[in-house]
């Protein structure tokens, strides 16, 4: 019982110490403690850094900054390595709708078996009060002319109205289509 009264005491008094300690370096001008710093800054710091330095040697910190330089390294590696993954999956997904068109186009053939058609697909839309119409990727060079049926997997789209060369224009609205002769 006598040490932990002893040991209390201790404890309030080195509390009290730095507590005026720290009321009195509050209060005193900064120029004189600036001063002391640098003095004492410069008696501990060469201390300081040398146990740093055997610490980081004692615990192999030291390793990881020379690991930096190839981590650096890797990490632009990865970064190309990604650019370019990224471009095949844009790449991919073109194709995967690509596909999709194509399956489209089969089974548009499959269904109407019985009549000669032409694949296409919608480029333009026109979707007004008015007219509904839709500009598709064929035209007289595939062997398309006016008053012609459009159909789609939905049945009958509509006809054609007039052709281009390259194009022709047909009422309503789907996402792939077959002219039928």
């Amino acid at each position: 019982m006598y040490k932990s009264k002893k040991t209390g005491v201790i404890g309030i008094t080195i509390t009290i110490i730095i507590l005026i300690l720290v009321v009195i370096l509050s209060n005193t001008d900064l120029k004189e403690v600036s001063y002391i710093e640098n003095v004492l800054g410069s008696i501990v710091m060469p201390i300081q850094n040398g146990l740093t330095y055997l610490k980081n040697k004692i615990a192999e910190n030291d390793s990881f900054f020379i690991e930096l330089e190839s981590l650096k390294s890797e990490n632009e590696t990865l970064k190309q390595k990604n650019s370019q993954l990224e471009q095949s999956l844009r790449e991919l997904e073109i194709i995967k709708s690509e596909n999709q068109t194509l399956k489209e186009y089969v089974n548009l053939k499959d269904k109407y078996q019985d009549y000669q058609t032409i694949p296409a697909y919608i480029i333009n839309r026109d979707i007004s009060n008015y007219t509904k119409t839709l500009v598709i990727n064929v035209g007289e060079k595939d062997g398309i002319k006016p008053k012609m049926t459009v159909i789609s997997d939905k049945g009958l789209v509509g006809y054609v109205i007039s052709t281009t060369r390259k194009h022709i224009k047909s009422a309503n609205n789907y996402r792939s289509i077959n002219i039928s002769k």
